[in-house]
């Protein structure tokens, strides 16, 4: 597990530290803060293709550049906003590091010139794209022994399909990591995350998890691709107890939905990392703490480490009220308060966590 983060000129963040991590880390603070964005530093720093794990940070905030080629629309991810000031130009650069078993481990990105970095497919690129990159990406992970250096495009663009040539396989000992975004995954994603845990012991205890919001479930099922082509709510089934037809699972809320995608998450995760962005979305105040009780638990056998955040006091009073029934369970989570222009987050344990909720006091900064 992480026990410590140092994000550097990092989107928002010219810098701040990131203490006292542990099994189950919240994070909370006004909007704008730089929440998600300690999400996403924690999923770079975890991530073995730390090239794709940039792709998908970018891409989940839309920040894309569409070129117009000869024959075909090119895809870029504008990389520019993932440094400090929104600048891509040369000598742009950040840096996460952090503590991971006593050891030291970073990612350093930064704009070079071209010809100063290693390994460039120019012509592969140029033949591709029509383009001669003044700049790359020089991607440093302490994980690797090697640097991975990546064109960008006149506009600053990071190509998706030169990141895919590039053939990234994951190794057998690669750790797992998954991220729950504020949107609903649409339902290929959610069929990949299905298909990881399928006709395993989890499938059951995912099973069990939605029952915190719909008792009668007894079965879930993903159809086929065509089944679910027009909607990203339709493809998954349910099946309720006393019930002979299927039920969309749409047909049940979001929240079942938002509890379905972390529940996967986590189980696919065994030994990796989760991050949940916005935990309690879709979720009302009355089964948050069930829903604490199953994310500890299962994080704990499984071995994963989560990292989330939240705007809700109930839900930060839900896991009060769990620490104050069950504090044995909630020995390993912490709460982290974000604040604008401070450094260093302010860490409070499950005993502080139970005593400022007591008191009503502010925690979001």
């Amino acid at each position: 597990m992480l026990s410590s983060l140092e994000i550097k000129t990092f989107r928002a963040f010219e810098k701040l530290r990131v203490d006292d991590l542990d099994r189950i880390n919240l994070f909370v603070g006004r909007n704008n803060s730089g929440k998600t964005t300690i999400l996403e530093a924690a999923e770079m720093m975890v991530s073995e293709d730390s090239a794709a794990a940039i792709v998908r940070c970018a891409m989940r905030r839309g920040e894309m550049l569409v070129q117009k080629e000869e024959d075909r629309p090119s895809r870029h991810v504008d990389i520019s906003h993932l440094f400090h000031g929104h600048d891509c130009d040369e000598s742009a650069c950040f840096s996460i590091q952090g503590q991971e078993a006593g050891t030291n481990v970073a990612l350093e990105c930064e704009v070079v010139p071209s010809d100063s970095s290693p390994n460039i497919e120019k012509k592969l690129f140029s033949d591709a794209y029509h383009l001669e990159p003044r700049l790359s990406l020089l991607i440093k992970n302490s994980s690797k022994e090697e640097s991975i250096s990546l064109p960008l495009s006149i506009s600053g663009g990071l190509s998706l399909d030169y990141v895919r040539r590039t053939n990234f396989r994951a190794s057998p000992k690669t750790r797992p990591v998954s991220f729950v975004r504020t949107e609903t995954l649409d339902t290929f994603e959610l069929h990949e995350f299905w298909d990881s845990i399928a006709l395993t012991e989890e499938e059951s205890n995912v099973i069990e998890t939605l029952k915190i919001l719909e008792p009668s479930i007894d079965r879930i099922a993903f159809l086929s691709q065509r089944a679910y082509k027009y909607s990203s709510s339709s493809g998954v089934y349910v099946k309720l107890k006393n019930l002979d037809n299927r039920i969309p699972l749409g047909s049940l809320g979001d929240g079942i939905r938002h509890l379905l995608t972390m529940s996967l998450a986590v189980s696919r995760s065994r030994r990796g990392f989760v991050m949940i962005d916005e935990i309690d979305t879709g979720l009302h105040h009355s089964v948050m703490t069930d829903m604490w009780r199953v994310l500890i638990k299962t994080a704990q056998r499984l071995d994963v480490q989560v990292f989330a955040t939240t705007h809700s006091l109930d839900c930060l009073r839900s896991l009060a009220w769990l620490y104050s029934r069950e504090p044995d369970l909630c020995h390993l989570v912490r709460l982290h308060r974000v604040e604008s222009g401070r450094n260093k987050t302010v860490v409070y344990d499950p005993e502080e966590i139970q005593t400022a909720a007591n008191q009503h006091v502010e925690l979001r900064g």
